[in-house]
């Protein structure tokens, strides 16, 4: 398979035309004056960004050219931002702002200064959508409000591979497999950049704990760091063509990220990305870095300064074709983007009406309903009484750290729940401190409604997988009080249930942002079914997960192995014949279940840079519209490499009324086929019969096919 067959090239140049007609279209390029273009020629927008770059580079001294190696103290901004490149007035270069943004925007580490945003439903919410339409909207708020804040880039997506469940960052990322966390990360990407902001992709690469996250190393293989660690980028990078990438902290096969030849020129050779790389913060370690493929350091300059640059020229470490390659990188992207042709810090008004209503959309399709015994959901309109329990009823969880937005505003599910009852139905509080009184209040309701939460932030680990303090105290003993019990969690990644056989029902909302409590009641009482799957492994026990041992996570001597080489999630669950807590792919619905029949391939064969194209029947058997995710997995022949039993390798979202049937068609591309064939460096399709299974998760698969490749 040679990499002109990629998937999403074709794609990846439509996309620039599209995002620039639809710039141009929404009024957001300024007309620049003839006589301004006649003296800077790189002004005159009718020449393509790559001239525009090549002619001002020309005109930069090598003082100007280092000014754009590196960021500046954010307080040097004009407005709230957490990263600037200041202008250079001489030459027309504008001031680039940089925000935080995975669940919402973070234009400030300082609280009192940062501007109020939309919290958005976290990124692990938005995944267990299986939706490319819900997460380019998510990314179109998040670009919208970062416009409206004066932001040019937004340091989002977040979606490393869910490795560790205890990862504290886990709420930030996506999924643990590379296709779904590619997929979504893509079309969040097309979302941002579609509001003519930068959106980066973040962090590259194998950043998967947070201990020891600035000086450990991800020991990595060669074929599971492409196949795993690098494949979800690769994704993201042919379905949304993004401006710019974070390099991150950790160390891969001993050298730092953001000075890594091996992984930092696969992002240009082998994953496509033409745009310029920025460092986390910080995690640049030597002027080297820029001959690596850095393009900015940030937060500021330490070791892309004047100085270290000169030096590092005289000394032949880095050449001056190095410096000018990094600069026109990122000139090229501005230039792409339209910053020189609009003022980047221009403020507008964030629709707050309009933003919420998509944050509770999201937060409404992306819950999971993880269990549901004798239909305790939903809840019907003459239950005459509800016990809610637990404070994040009252206070909606959301994460630490460079998601914590500061919301224009938020809900809570009780005065959505209280609201929703109306007032035949008596509702009443109990916060859980003192599981006596809570066990009271469920005991004399007819349905009790927990409320749990985990606590996850950047800079630390989940010391393990239960749910903190005397939450599962609290839930048995409702349980106990109370048999028609259902739990809400709001938990931003899998957390452990021992009381999961006490309790009827468990509703997944993630941390489910601005609206969640007006989403958390539609859910409860069906105005909104619940469609959501489950994006990660929820495993029995701590011990039940691919890196149980203390050289895998959190590592020995400053060095995590990556022992299990490509059998991270499911594909571990798989190759070990483990039954988790809930698989990969799990979701339930209020309707009585969905029919798979009548699987139909195109063709059976085809050659190595064929698409696989397959249809089939679903068929809502209930009495409720719904939405199911029909889930297509690949068994790949073990010839050539051990691959895992089956990986994902398409997907979709399908709505139903009920009683109907849709004919549906899912198409594989080649690139979902293929094994990292380290000695030709290069991904391979071989000949043999792959496996095609469809179903509604990793462990419900009804439907079964064979395909050859030739």
């Amino acid at each position: 398979m040679t990499r002109t067959h990629r998937r999403g090239v074709t794609t990846r140049r439509l996309l620039i035309g599209v995002a620039s007609m639809a710039v141009a279209s929404a009024g957001l390029l300024v007309p620049v004056h003839s006589a301004s273009a006649d003296a800077h020629p790189w002004m005159n927008q009718d020449q393509p960004p790559e001239e525009r770059a090549n002619d001002l580079l020309k005109e930069m001294t090598l003082e100007e050219k280092v000014h754009m190696l590196h960021g500046v103290e954010q307080l040097e901004s004009p407005i709230p931002t957490v990263g600037y490149l200041p202008p250079i007035p001489r030459l027309k270069v504008p001031g680039i702002t940089m925000t935080d943004g995975p669940a919402g925007v973070r234009d400030s580490n300082s609280v009192d200064n940062q501007d109020r945003a939309t919290a958005l439903p976290s990124p692990s919410a938005l995944a267990a959508s299986f939706d490319t339409e819900l997460a380019e909207e998510h990314g179109s708020v998040l670009g919208s409000e970062a416009r409206a804040l004066g932001q040019a880039q937004v340091f989002a997506p977040g979606h490393n591979i869910q490795r560790v469940p205890a990862n504290g960052r886990n709420f930030e990322y996506y999924s643990e497999d590379p296709y779904l966390s590619g997929t979504l990360a893509g079309a969040s990407t097309r979302g941002i950049q579609g509001q003519g902001v930068i959106a980066t992709l973040k962090h590259y690469a194998a950043n998967n704990q947070e201990t020891d996250r600035m000086t450990g190393s991800s020991e990595i293989d060669d074929r599971t760091l492409h196949e795993i660690y690098e494949k979800n980028f690769d994704v993201a990078i042919a379905d949304g063509k993004p401006g710019s990438v974070m390099c991150s902290y950790n160390k891969i096969n001993s050298v730092h990220a953001c000075e890594n030849n091996e992984t930092l020129g696969d992002l240009r050779s082998k994953l496509g990305f033409d745009g310029y790389v920025v460092s986390d913060y910080p995690a640049t370690h030597s002027t080297r870095s820029v001959k690596a493929g850095l393009n900015v350091e940030l937060p500021t300059g330490v070791h892309a300064t004047l100085p270290k640059v000169q030096s590092a020229l005289n000394d032949g470490s880095i050449t001056m074709h190095d410096v000018d390659t990094r600069v026109r990188e990122t000139l090229t992207t501005l230039f792409r983007f339209g910053m020189f042709d609009r003022d980047p810090m221009a403020r507008g008004q964030i629709d707050e009406g309009k933003d919420s209503a998509a944050a509770r959309r999201i937060a409404a399709e992306s819950a999971v309903l993880m269990k549901n015994d004798d239909a305790a959901l939903p809840l019907s309109s003459s239950t005459d009484s509800i016990a809610v329990i637990g404070g994040p009823a009252k206070q909606t969880a959301i994460g630490g750290g460079s998601s914590a937005v500061k919301p224009l505003s938020m809900d809570n599910a009780y005065d959505a729940i209280a609201g929703r009852a109306g007032s035949s139905t008596k509702v009443s509080y109990a916060d859980g401190a003192d599981r006596r009184k809570a066990a009271e209040e469920a005991k004399n309701a007819e349905t009790a409604v927990v409320f749990v939460k985990d606590e996850a932030k950047e800079g630390e680990d989940r010391k393990n997988l239960s749910l903190p303090g005397n939450q599962d105290a609290l839930v048995n003993a409702v349980a106990e009080a109370n048999p028609n019990t259902v739990v809400v969690l709001q938990t931003g990644a899998p957390v452990l249930m021992p009381w999961l056989p006490k309790v009827k029902s468990v509703l997944q909302t993630w941390y489910p942002g601005a609206r969640g409590g007006a989403a958390t009641a539609q859910l409860l009482w069906g105005d909104v079914n619940p469609g959501g799957k489950l994006p990660q492994t929820w495993p029995k026990a701590d011990e039940q997960t691919p890196v149980s041992t203390q050289e895998q996570f959190p590592g020995v001597d400053g060095k995590s192995r990556y022992t299990e080489g490509v059998y991270v999630g499911y594909r571990w669950y798989d190759k070990e014949n483990q039954a988790p807590l809930f698989p990969f792919g799990h979701g339930l619905s209020y309707t009585a279940g969905f029919s798979y029949q009548d699987l139909k391939l195109e063709k059976p064969s085809g050659g190595p840079d064929d698409p696989v194209t397959v249809s089939f029947k679903l068929t809502n058997a209930g009495e409720r519209a719904g939405a199911e995710v029909p889930q297509l997995y690949v068994g790949k022949p073990d010839t050539k490499a051990q691959p895992p039993p089956k990986e994902l390798g398409a997907f979709t979202k399908v709505h139903l009324e009920r009683g109907e049937t849709k004919t549906v068609t899912l198409k594989v591309d080649p690139r979902e086929l293929s094994y990292w064939d380290s000695e030709a460096k290069d991904y391979r399709v071989q000949s043999g019969e792959y496996g095609i299974s469809i179903g509604g998760s990793s462990r419900w698969l009804p439907l079964h096919g064979t395909y050859h490749v030739k």
